[in-house]
């Protein structure tokens, strides 16, 4: 046992020495190892420079004087000349300046660079650090001097000011123009203390405290649309100003009108319908085969052509403003069709047994062998049959049809044919049914639709439509009771055994949004 124990003291001693000898080296030494300690600290070297005095002002307004007279090891890029911080907030010079010229780390100016190094800045920005004739620059400027070693870190003074280049989450927060959809993204905004960026202090009262606080964005539409604020991904977004959005909006919001009975309609009204405008918004550029042919959002929406239905103001996508982490598209205008986008189709599969109710037959699931031919016909290869209880039953099935926009619907069920039966007296017999809708108008009450006698195609897979073009009084989307039933029953007579098949195969239930081009 004690032979056990000392290698482990040893090893965790030699460790505490190596964490603590890696922490020197850090404080101490740029990336390339050269001794970083001097007298001065990189705020004292630029408040000495009299040509950075514009530079020092923003520091000193943004509190990062402070930062650069710290501990932390960074390297700053100082511009010479004056400053033009135009019409921005403090907090925006923070990000737009200040942040926008420092980068953590050491990094010097040397022969390395004959290969540009990239470099993160504070507000996330990269940065090209490179080699540049007989010098050196940054981000495109020259660097008028190199090197100025401080006590916590590396200056280079650079010809001139960076400018700062919008991401797309920052672009539409430069204008007004674009305030309705920025106020909708922006409020989901909740500002987290990253710990891992962070570098921690002292323990004061059982908890740490961080001498560098690192702070992020984790607002929830960068998990819904898009890492939209990511440095290092490419998007491309439609972007409508406050006309295009106040325009959509109404529009939509016809689609989600619940009934009166639901207390919280206008709110749920407005929360769903802003989630139906920025839906779609945002397409990631690694996902674009033919962008030309079609884009496919973020949210999996397929739009075709779309520089001649959603972008007709632009020739090509390369006349989207750029932004450091793709493009924008602004518009005055929002193209989207309901049915390519908040109004897509809904299925309902016939094994699904969730709401699913069922009398007088015995109901099977069925799965397909990949070797069918019918495999690539069914929908998720799988469907139920229902064979009558006796012989004078006929089966009646009822599906809980979720998700219902208050819109016009063609309702539709696909009948798979009687060859799949294990049964074959039914074979080349035709399904004769009947079709009832149950839903609620917009003050809640229950209505009724039924259909006059139906059939289906016992040789094919036969979808058929059992309403064309029902219009839902009221929306039932995310509501938690389904106010929406469709009831499938066998209307086969006695005499009639012989000329049409009580046995019901099914496959799904389709409401397909009816297409009324405006």
């Amino acid at each position: 046992m004690k032979n056990k124990v000392i290698p482990l003291i040893t090893f965790l001693l030699l460790l505490i020495v190596f964490l603590s000898c890696t922490e020197v080296w850090d404080s101490h030494f740029d990336v390339e190892g050269k001794s970083l300690t001097t007298d001065r600290t990189l705020w004292e070297e630029i408040a000495a420079r009299q040509e950075l005095t514009g530079f020092r002002r923003v520091l000193e307004r943004t509190g990062y004087d402070r930062v650069l007279d710290g501990d932390q090891m960074l390297t700053v890029f100082a511009p010479l000349g004056a400053i033009d911080d135009t019409g921005l907030t403090d907090e925006a010079l923070k990000v737009e300046i200040a942040e926008n010229h420092v980068a953590r780390f050491a990094y010097s100016a040397n022969n390395l660079l004959k290969e540009p190094l990239t470099v993160r800045l504070l507000n996330g920005k990269m940065g090209e650090f490179a080699a540049d004739g007989d010098g050196y620059s940054w981000s495109g400027r020259r660097l008028a001097e190199q090197n100025i070693r401080a006590r916590n870190g590396i200056l280079h003074i650079v010809s001139g000011q960076i400018p700062f280049f919008c991401n797309v989450w920052e672009y539409m927060d430069k204008d007004t123009v674009y305030s309705q959809v920025r106020d909708y993204l922006y409020s989901f905004n909740r500002m987290m203390l990253d710990e891992e960026a962070s570098v921690a202090g002292a323990v004061v009262d059982g908890e740490i405290t961080y001498v560098d606080s690192v702070v992020v964005n984790t607002n929830e539409m960068f998990y819904r649309i898009g890492q939209l604020n990511n440095e290092d991904s490419t998007y491309w977004m439609v972007l409508p100003t406050n006309r295009a959005w106040r325009k959509a909006y109404d529009r939509v919001s016809s689609f989600y009108s619940y009934s009166v009975k639901n207390n919280n309609r206008d709110s749920l009204q407005r929360l769903y319908t802003q989630m139906a405008l920025v839906n779609d918004l945002v397409f990631s550029r690694s996902r674009q085969v033919s962008p030309e042919d079609s884009l496919v959002s973020t949210t999996g929406g397929v739009f075709r052509r779309p520089l001649h239905t959603l972008l007709p103001e632009f020739a090509s996508f390369e006349e989207g403003q750029e932004c450091s982490n793709g493009r924008v598209f602004p518009v005055d205008v929002l193209r989207y069709q309901p049915w390519e986008s908040w109004q897509r189709p809904i299925q309902v599969e016939a094994e699904n047994t969730r709401g699913r109710e069922y009398s007088l037959c015995e109901l099977y699931k069925r799965n397909l062998n990949v070797t069918s031919e019918w495999y690539t016909k069914v929908s998720d290869a799988s469907y139920i049959e229902m064979a009558p209880s006796s012989t004078s039953a006929n089966p009646t099935v009822t599906f809980s049809v979720p998700d219902v926009l208050s819109a016009a619907y063609d309702i539709k069920a696909v009948f798979l044919p009687q060859t799949l039966n294990t049964d074959k007296s039914t074979w080349g017999l035709p399904n004769k049914i009947v079709a009832t809708l149950t839903t609620v108008d917009a003050n809640g009450k229950a209505l009724t639709e039924k259909t006059d006698i139906l059939l289906a195609d016992p040789e094919r897979v036969d979808t058929v439509t059992l309403f064309a073009g029902y219009r839902f009084e009221a929306c039932n989307f995310e509501e938690e009771t389904v106010t929406t039933k469709l009831k499938i029953q066998s209307q086969v007579l006695s005499k009639e055994r012989s000329e049409y098949s009580r046995t019901m195969l099914i496959d799904c239930v389709l409401l397909e949004p009816v297409r009324n081009e405006d």
